[in-house]
């Protein structure tokens, strides 16, 4: 299942959001190769999550988050523009209302007993098939993924990586990259693959609770 929780709704899911950051948490440390101890959640959760954007969360039957990303306008600070200043050649920024930018992708891993290929395939595309739906409701033409190397190499494994937009940018030991993807059947193919019959519409977890917390009240 796919649920959007919207940035400014995340106090009312706070366990869904404990477990994303956790997700984030274990990247960071299986990139970093020290131990848990020397990595926090102050590593993972960074100033543009202050910028209340849409997550998109993969939820297992057990309603707990195997996979994550995050979705931010690029007519706004983006971690491609702002974070990554130079990452593309000439000093291009990307700015359009018709581009949005996902990042903080982040999937259950190895070391999880539910991290099996195929779940992780299933939930790769759950995310995919959500981000295209949303981008086309939202009648963009293309979404830039920021992706670090390890991501991006699941992904290429997978036939969804996107287009290379540039060479790897070099942060903190890491490689970056931005992707683009064009909105519409050539990114939803690859993805729905994936998915199976596991791809749904997905569901907003903020317009959820308000109707839990009208029918209370009710």
């Amino acid at each position: 299942m796919i649920a959007l929780l919207p940035g400014e709704s995340r106090a009312l899911f706070p366990r869904l959001m404990d477990e994303m950051y956790e997700l984030r948490l274990g990247a960071v440390r299986a990139h970093a190769g020290r131990a848990s101890a020397a990595v926090h959640r102050l590593a993972v959760v960074d100033y543009f999550d202050s910028l209340d954007p849409l997550y998109v969360l993969a939820l297992d039957e057990m309603e707990c988050v195997a996979g994550a990303l995050r979705l931010l306008p690029t007519t706004g600070v983006t971690m491609l523009n702002d974070a990554f200043a130079g990452a593309l050649p000439d000093g291009l920024r990307v700015e359009s209302p018709l581009i949005w930018e996902a990042s903080r992708l982040t999937l259950r891993r190895a070391g999880d007993s539910r991290a099996t290929d195929a779940a992780m395939n299933r939930t790769i595309g759950q995310l995919g098939v959500a981000l295209n739906a949303i981008a086309e409701a939202a009648a963009l033409a293309h979404v830039i993924g920021v992706f670090d190397g390890a991501m991006h190499r699941l992904l290429s494994h997978r036939g969804c990586a996107g287009e290379i937009l540039a060479p790897p940018m070099r942060i903190d030991g890491a490689d970056i990259f931005a992707v683009l993807y064009e909105v519409g059947s050539a990114m939803d193919a690859p993805f729905r693959s994936l998915a199976g019959d596991a791809s749904a519409p997905p569901i907003n977890l903020a317009d959820l609770e308000r109707l839990r917390q009208t029918d209370c009240r009710s």
